[in-house]
């Protein structure tokens, strides 16, 4: 639902700057600050225009964020402001493409995992839930892996938008002027070579927004804007260090000197500037501040967005049940007690990419006497019942949206081998009647799915023989035949005692994977996705050997 905020008695729309408290900010300031802190740098006391993104009208763009919850926040460097809340936000993935309804306001979009973007009047994108408000824009978007906002790409002055299929295409969307778009219209193929695909905006004073478009290599390049929603040849920048970030921020305006710059994470959570010199390249980087490993996702982000799990479940024998977060840095949060009901004798269990639309984990609980799957989550006690499941399944998994609706499914083999498809309903409390996908895995002993391991933003399925082989099954999105033919990833992995996923535990979109030996060692797997992983890290020597179950 859309509802009007009404204009400030100035009739600005909360659009007058704040000079006090800009001065106030910016004094004092370092280049790098206290964990989590970003703020202005001196040279933003130059500001001469508002830069997309800017909330608070002081000249320079702010950041909007979601974070491990599925909160989204607005972080202005003066202050930091929950905007919307997990229960409602649906936020899968979040642009702000500047004023989109051509009310002088700086606006908001996002993109809810079953494809409906959503547009937020950004008047009140500094007040707590402020931007509950809102109204559908589009939908069908779940057939995107990417949308990405480059600016103004036909000369009428609107901000425009340009998405990607899996398979590569990317197509131009014009915008009306009214926070709608028109209809989309084919720029070219052979997009999925990219692993990010950034929002620029007019990198070379053009007047037409750009895009930048980096490989899974590291190596960037800028596509200029060309009127009428198309761009030039691409031009490649002669920097290395691309590869060292796990999500690349564009389309900003963050040292308020009328040009548009770049921010980029490391994966240590740190956060680096670049200065756009107005000719389509950058300066020299410099550091704004650290502890930025708590956003799951930036908005004007280039990285295919993660979605449904960002940690682990883990279980004693006894049933006490542990939940570890990601740091977003590769590492997992202390444990904290979630429940001591469900011992592994009579229980199996389950950590699914969620079945809501919230972007939270559920935990499922199936009964091994009765075969019956539930849903123990607070919001479904009422009716946690899931699925009369089956006394013959011995693995449940939920990897996320294999159907390609947006909506999180769970998977269930039998220890004959038969994998069955339990479609989800996007409640978290029903599933639809299981359909029978294929035979024989039961020559796995393990099943991990927890989002996209290849790049295309669809889930996959990995699984590990009784030989210690590490099999790749691509999801497809078709809800028919949900998964491509095996892929050999590699050898050796008998070696653990438990194969499991944090989902995206480094926040750079991709899925990864953690390992436990006999004894108690703890591994991280960082996801490629190119479908396999990087060289493994040693994160504990010892502590991880207990668990009757890691999920």
């Amino acid at each position: 639902m859309f509802t009007t905020r009404p204009r400030r008695r100035d009739g600005s729309h909360g659009r007058r700057r704040h000079n006090l408290m800009r001065t106030s900010a910016l004094t004092g300031v370092a280049a790098v600050l206290a964990a989590g802190a970003f703020v202005l740098l001196p040279s933003d006391a130059d500001a001469t225009a508002p830069a997309r993104g800017d909330f608070d009208a002081d000249g320079t763009s702010d950041l909007v964020y979601r974070n491990v919850a599925g909160q989204l926040y607005v972080h202005t460097g003066a202050a930091e402001t929950m905007v919307l809340d997990t229960d409602v936000a649906k936020v899968k993935d979040v642009l702000t493409p500047g004023d989109l309804d051509s009310d002088g306001v700086q606006d908001v979009l996002t993109l809810s995992p079953t494809g409906v973007l959503f547009f937020h009047s950004g008047v009140y994108a500094r007040t707590p839930g402020g931007l509950g408000s809102y109204r559908t824009a589009a939908s069908g978007w779940q057939i995107y892996n990417k949308v990405a906002a480059p600016g103004d790409m036909n000369g009428d002055g609107k901000a425009d938008l340009v998405a990607r299929t899996p398979a590569g295409t990317l197509y131009f969307y014009p915008g009306k002027g009214t926070g709608a778009f028109g209809s989309r219209v084919t720029i070219s193929t052979g997009w999925q070579q990219y692993d990010e695909l950034i929002g620029a905006g007019d990198l070379n004073g053009d007047g037409v927004g750009d895009l930048l478009a980096r490989t899974p290599a590291g190596v960037l390049y800028r596509y200029p804007g060309r009127k009428g929603g198309t761009f030039g040849t691409r031009v490649k920048d002669p920097r290395t260090d691309w590869a060292s970030y796990n999500q690349i921020i564009g389309g900003g305006d963050w040292d308020g000197n009328g040009r548009t710059d770049l921010l980029a994470r490391d994966s240590a959570g740190a956060l680096w500037f670049y200065a756009g010199d107005g000719k389509g390249t950058f300066g020299t980087r410099s550091a704004r501040s650290t502890g930025w490993g708590k956003a799951t996702q930036f908005a004007g982000a280039g990285n295919n967005p993660h979605f449904g799990k960002f940690g682990v479940m883990a279980r004693t024998s006894a049933g006490s049940v542990y939940s570890y977060q990601v740091t977003g840095t590769g590492t997992l949060t202390g444990k904290l007690l979630v429940g001591e009901a469900w011992p592994s004798s009579t229980t199996r269990l389950a950590y699914a990419s969620s079945l809501r639309q919230n972007g939270l984990a559920d935990l499922v609980v199936q009964s091994v006497s009765s075969g019956r799957l539930t849903n123990p989550a607070f919001y479904a006690l009422s009716d946690p019942a899931l699925a009369t499941g089956s006394t013959s399944y011995n693995r449940v998994v939920g990897p996320g949206d294999v159907t390609g609706d947006g909506k999180g499914d769970l998977l269930a083999v039998t220890t004959a081998g038969t994998l069955y498809l339990y479609a989800g309903d996007g409640s978290g409390t029903g599933v639809a009647g299981r359909v029978k996908i294929s035979t024989g895995w039961e020559r796995y002993n393990t099943l991990v799915g927890a989002g996209d391991f290849t790049g295309d933003g669809r889930p996959d399925l990995l699984a590990r023989d009784t030989a210690g082989v590490l099999w790749r099954y691509a999801g497809t999105g078709s809800a028919s035949a949900p998964f491509a033919a095996q892929v050999k990833v590699g050898t050796g992995w008998q070696q653990y005692k438990k194969v499991f996923s944090p989902g995206d535990a480094n926040g750079d979109g991709k899925a990864d994977l953690m390992a436990t030996n006999s004894t108690g060692a703890l591994y991280f797997y960082a996801g490629t996705g190119t479908g396999g992983f990087k060289s493994r890290v040693t994160k504990a020597t010892t502590g991880w050997s207990g668990w009757a179950d890691l999920l």
